[in-house]
Order: structure tokens, then sequence, then C-alpha cells
């Protein structure tokens, strides 16, 4: 798992080569997308979501095996929770389809996002994104990009 300022992207690029051209597509999209749809670019592709953070304690972690999850915020923040899959138990199996499978485990290591962060999640990279930890949701807008491994 990396977590790191958004101005800092670019200089992961030697370990995913992509996110060059990642980054070109989401300077176009910026501002102008429809949620939920998919623009590809050389390698990956980006998505965007907005909404409402839900309670950190609700739902299950994730984890993908053929592409890097970056998740840029664009707006507002999210709370994120983060476990080695070694120490999640697996919920939903692997979905190919999806590449996604769902996992049940420990939420005490957790962090605030904010506008202007991203992390990026590898397949060993357990992370449960959209979550709040207090009683009040908060707001965000983000960029998913999937990279190519």
């Amino acid at each position: 798992m990396i977590i790191d300022e958004l101005e800092n992207l670019l200089g992961y690029q030697a370990m995913l080569p992509a996110l060059s051209a990642g980054m070109e597509e989401l300077e176009k999209r910026k501002g102008d997308f429809q949620e939920g749809e998919q623009y590809p670019f050389q390698g990956g592709f980006l998505k965007f979501q907005r909404g409402k953070t839900k309670p950190l304690a609700e739902g299950t972690f994730e984890a993908h095996r053929k592409y890097a999850d970056v998740q840029i915020l664009l707006e507002g923040c999210e709370e994120m929770a983060w476990q080695p899959l070694e120490k999640l138990t697996e919920a939903i199996p692997y979905d190919a389809g999806k590449d996604m499978a769902r996992y049940d485990g420990d939420r005490s290591h957790h962090m605030l996002i904010g506008t202007g962060m991203f992390y990026i999640a590898f397949p060993k990279d357990g992370h449960k994104a959209v979550s709040h930890v207090g009683s009040e949701p908060h707001d965000f807008v983000k960029c998913i990009m999937k990279v190519e491994l």
C-alpha cells in the first residue's frame, strides 16, 4: 500500500508505467465525467465515484489481482482501512470478471485520505474504502484508476 500526495504520483511510475497515461486521461476528464463510466487509457482505465461514506464497521475489504487500484481523492475525504491479505478471511471468492474478492477482518488500521491525496492498493493489500469512523459521513468525489499489473 502506498499513500501519498497527488503531486508525487508520477514518482511511482517505475513500478506502474501506465500511470502517466492514466494521469493524462484524468486531466482530460476532470470535471467532465459520467459517474460509473469507464474511460480507457493504455494500460488501464479510469472511473469516477461520488457520494457519502459509510461507517467503517459496515461492509468488507476488497483486493484485486489483475489491476493495481489507484484511488485519488478529488474533493472531500474518506477513511480507508488496510490489512495485508494474510490477516483477512475471505468472505466472497475472487470474481475474475470484476477482478475482486471480498474479505472480513480487523479494521483498526485506518487513515483519513483527503483532497489531493491518493493511495495505491496492490494485490496483497486488503482495503476498505469509502468509510468514516465518527458519526458523520464524509462527502467525496474520487477517481479510481485501474492500472494493469
